[in-house]
């Protein structure tokens, strides 16, 4: 059943939207408390801008200006180590975005 909610987003949903469910699951199966803010959580499974866009059939360089666009809306921080999701509630509403 998620396979196939993945394949559906994949045809459907814009590649923005695509993204914040993708680090909404990635919080979720590979995040960690942030220690300097409770609120915000650390992916910790290291993945390359090339393979987050291979999982989303999309380009790098775009995946790259999406996830900027987050960091400026403050919804994310890209960091050395890694995303930290900075406000889940702005990733859940861009990935309602659109539908």
């Amino acid at each position: 059943r998620q396979l196939f909610g993945l394949v559906e987003d994949l045809n459907t949903l814009p590649l923005r939207s695509r993204l914040a469910k993708q680090l909404l699951h990635l919080g979720r199966s590979y995040g960690v408390p942030s220690l300097s803010n409770a609120q915000e959580v650390r992916i910790s499974l290291h993945l390359a801008q090339e393979e987050l866009a291979q999982l989303l059939g999309a380009s790098r360089q775009r995946v790259n200006q999406e996830l900027k666009s987050m960091e400026r809306e403050e919804a994310i921080r890209i960091e050395a180590g890694g995303i930290v999701i900075r406000n889940r509630e702005a990733l859940l509403r861009i990935s309602e975005a659109e539908q």
